[in-house]
This record gives C-alpha cells, sequence and structure tokens, in this order.
C-alpha cells in the first residue's frame, strides 16, 4: 500500500503534528474565550477562525492515521485487497475527508486573509463586526468544503466519476475494467449503446447474475492512498472537476500574497511603526504564511497544470501530496497562526538553553577541579623526587 519506509516513516510524523498541534491549539483558544478582558469582537473573531482552523487541519490528521493504520494492517499483504480497498467506502469517505480538509482550511485561510487585510485599513470598522458574521463566513466555507468533497460520491454522479470496475469475468481476462469496455460489452449484449452508466450496469447484472461487480473505483480509487485524482489528463474521467479544484486553490493563494504583501505596507505606513521590531516579526509571520502556502499547493497545482497538458505523473506523485504536501498546511498552521504554541515552544527552548548552561558549567567546573588536581599532585611528586635527593 505504501512500500516505501520514508512515506511511511512521513505518514506517521505529519499525523501525529498534526493532530497534536491543532488539539492543543483548539484547546488553547477555547481557553482564552472565557477570558473576560480580552474577549473584544476582533479577539472572538479571530478566535473563532482559528477554532475552524484546528477543526479542519485535525481532519487531515485523521486521514494520515487512518491511512498510515490501514497500510500497516495491509503490510506484505496489500496486493491481495488492492482492489477490494480502492473500490470501498472507506476509501472513498477518507478521500472526501482529505478534499474537505484541505478546502475548508485553505478556505478558512481565505476568510483570515480578508478579515485582516480589512483591519488594515480600516481598523475602527473591523471593530463593529459581529461574530456572527464570522460564524455565517465560516458556514459557508465548510458547506463549500462538503458540497466540494462529496459530489464524486453520489450515485447520480457515478457516470462522470468512475473510471474503472472489479467485475470477475471470463471475457476480458483480468477483473480489472474500464467503464468503456463494460459500456461496450451492455451494448453487444443489447444491440443499443447505453444510455447512461446505470443503465450499462443493469444490464450487465441481468446478464451475468452470477458474477456482480464487486466495486467502481471512482474519483477517489485511484491509488491506494485514497487521494482525488488531481493529476488527470484530458483523455481521463472527470480532469474538468480536478481543474477546478486546483484552480480554486491556486487563486486563493495568489490573494493570499497580494493580500498579505499591502497588510504589510500599510502597517509599514503608521507612524513609529518602524521604531520597533514589531515590522520584523510580522514579516517573519507573513512570510512563513506565504512560504507553507507556496510549499503546500504550488507544487500540486504546477503538476496539476502539467497533467493537463498532458504529461503522465508518476503514481509516487499521488503519495507525496498525501503524506508531505497537503499536511503541510495541517501541520504548521497551529505555529504560524497561534502564539499559544509559540509561547510554550520559546518557553521549552528557554528551559533547554537553561538546562544546557547548567550542564557547560558544570562540566567545566568539573574540568578546572581535575586540572587543579593533577598539578597539585605534580607538586606534591616533584617534592618527594627534591627530598629523596
Amino acid at each position: 500500500m505504501i512500500a516505501n519506509p520514508i512515506y511511511r516513516a512521513i505518514f506517521w510524523i505529519t499525523a501525529v503534528l498534526a493532530l497534536g498541534g491543532n488539539s492543543f491549539v483548539f484547546i488553547a483558544t477555547a481557553h482564552g474565550l472565557w477570558n473576560v478582558d480580552r474577549n473584544t469582537n476582533v479577539f472572538i473573531n479571530t478566535s473563532i477562525f482559528l477554532l475552524n482552523l484546528c477543526c479542519s487541519d485535525f481532519l487531515m490528521g485523521i486521514y494520515l492515521l487512518a491511512v498510515i493504520v490501514q497500510a500497516t494492517q495491509f503490510s506484505g499483504l496489500y496486493c491481495l485487497f488492492d482492489k477490494k480497498w480502492r473500490s470501498s467506502s472507506l476509501c472513498s469517505g477518507l478521500g472526501a475527508l482529505a478534499v474537505v480538509s484541505s478546502e475548508a482550511s485553505a478556505l478558512t485561510m481565505t476568510a483570515m486573509t480578508t478579515y485582516r487585510l480589512v483591519s488594515a485599513f480600516k481598523p475602527f470598522t473591523i471593530r463593529s463586526v459581529g461574530f456572527l458574521r464570522v460564524l455565517l463566513a465560516e458556514f459557508f466555507c465548510w458547506i463549500f468544503a462538503v458540497v466540494l468533497a462529496t459530489v464524486p460520491l453520489l450515485k447520480v454522479t457515478s457516470e462522470y466519476y468512475t473510471t474503472d470496475v472489479w467485475f470477475p469475468n471470463n471475457i476480458f481476462g483480468n477483473d480489472f475494467v474500464s467503464r468503456e469496455n463494460m459500456s461496450l460489452l451492455a451494448q453487444r449484449i443489447t444491440g443499443v449503446e447505453p444510455e447512461s452508466w446505470n443503465d450499462a450496469k443493469k444490464t450487465i447484472k441481468q446478464t451475468f447474475p452470477r458474477n456482480p461487480i464487486k466495486g467502481e473505483f471512482g474519483y477517489y480509487g485511484e491509488t491506494s492512498v485514497c487521494m482525488p485524482r488531481l493529476f488527470a489528463t484530458t483523455s481521463e474521467f472527470a480532469w474538468e472537476f480536478s481543474t477546478f479544484l486546483i484552480t480554486i486553490n491556486f487563486l486563493m493563494f495568489i490573494y493570499m500574497v497580494i493580500a498579505y504583501v499591502l497588510i504589510y505596507k500599510q502597517c509599514n505606513r503608521i507612524k513609529g511603526f518602524r521604531s520597533n521590531d514589531i515590522s520584523s516579526k510580522m514579516q517573519k509571520r507573513i512570510s512563513r504564511l506565504i512560504l507553507t502556502d507556496f510549499c503546500c499547493w504550488i507544487p500540486i497545482c504546477v503538476m496539476g497544470y502539467l497533467s493537463i497538458g498532458g504529461i503522465k505523473m508518476p503514481p509516487d506523485a499521488y503519495v507525496l501530496s498525501a503524506c508531505l504536501l497537503l499536511p503541510i498546511n495541517s501541520a504548521l498552521n497551529p505555529l504560524i497562526n497561534s502564539k499559544a504554541l509559540e509561547d510554550q515552544l520559546v518557553r521549552a527552548k528557554k528551559w533547554l538553553m537553561e538546562k544546557l548552561s547548567i550542564l557547560r558549567a558544570s562540566t567545566n567546573r568539573s574540568s578546572d577541579l581535575s586540572v587543579r588536581y593533577n598539578a597539585r599532585a605534580d607538586e606534591e611528586g616533584d617534592r618527594v623526587i627534591e627530598i629523596r635527593e
């Protein structure tokens, strides 16, 4: 299922980071909402964005953990369960979960960026924005993400997304049959071209009652890690939907880059802003935000557009996207967007440096004592030699 041990290790690492980091930030952010002194509109709205971001990124951790656990169970025997796994409802559900997570996270970050952009240019206006508007925006973000993820799972859309079927037979010499061949088989049986994919399946089911279609390989059954078919060529099914997904995320990335550049420039215009280190801190934070978004989506977008151009991506591209590219934001968003986790890491670093300094001082003291002892022993040895002489 995941043959490369490096990929398996990355799956475990990113799953732990996504689950652990987002759980900590969610609890810390929810706890902060109970602080009455800080409960202004801006703080509440920012906290709502962070809570939703943690939830979406936590879902990615669940996807990663479920896939790597399943890979561990199939270790050494996956070839026996490949068709059953990729055509299963669990695989499709995990693929949909990954899309919900990535799209909800990207949409939430876009909404958060818009909120920060308005805050930078109209700070007094943003204070009047109530939390109900933010909740409504997040509601639409989640609805849109869920719709995008579940559309390929609907029976009415199976004709568009299904590429192959698991059909035990003595006709094709292989039980992994393309949808085109199944439609041709139905046409030869009836002498009429089937009007739809459901009609073709119905014809084959009636003709071969002892050999039913055991499963269909849909939008999430392309690979063993149940990734959506993002790298589809124009000759493959559902390439338009894949292009739509990739383009949406590419446009959101471009929007966030432009917005954060405008935010930084606007903040630099504030009188006295350059007189302290706030500018430097903001520049670093914005750079990290843009860099993580770039590493997450730009490689995927490039590979997607190359596929549309006719270049076939290797199977490892899906595994790499699933274990490293897509989860980058999920693993690093808690550190970048929340000060709570950053403060804990600073404290941990400070504690570690103090312990190292104490250990270093203790080592130096022991070394000094050893030198003094050796010098004293040498002096006593010289005295003994003089007495003997």
